[in-house]
């Protein structure tokens, strides 16, 4: 039951990634090479990556995507929703994405 309440909350998340002006990108073979302009270290998405990297535009919210991956692909809800928020949070942390709150 607690885990249907987490992920309820997730669900309800709705801060809007965005994508800073500094940042360009890549797609190439299915993934995607991120590169910021400030500190010029590259990130590499791999499929999976480069998919939430996607829907990151600054229209869909956290929760949303959450949604959409768990209906995209066929790993157990949780872990989606665990991985891909450990993704987005390593993505701010490193300046590549910010997270919009509305």
């Amino acid at each position: 039951m607690s885990d249907r309440k987490g992920n309820m909350a997730m669900e309800k998340d709705n801060r809007k990634p965005l994508v800073p002006s500094n940042i360009l990108w890549r797609e190439e073979d299915g993934n995607t090479v991120l590169f910021n302009e400030e500190d010029g270290e590259p990130y590499l998405l791999n499929e999976t990556g480069t998919r939430i990297w996607e829907l990151c535009n600054d229209e869909v919210p956290v929760g949303e995507i959450l949604s959409l991956l768990s209906l995209e692909f066929e790993e157990d809800e949780a872990t989606i929703h665990k991985e891909a928020l450990e993704l987005i949070n390593d993505l701010v942390d490193k300046k590549l994405l910010e997270l919009r709150t509305t």
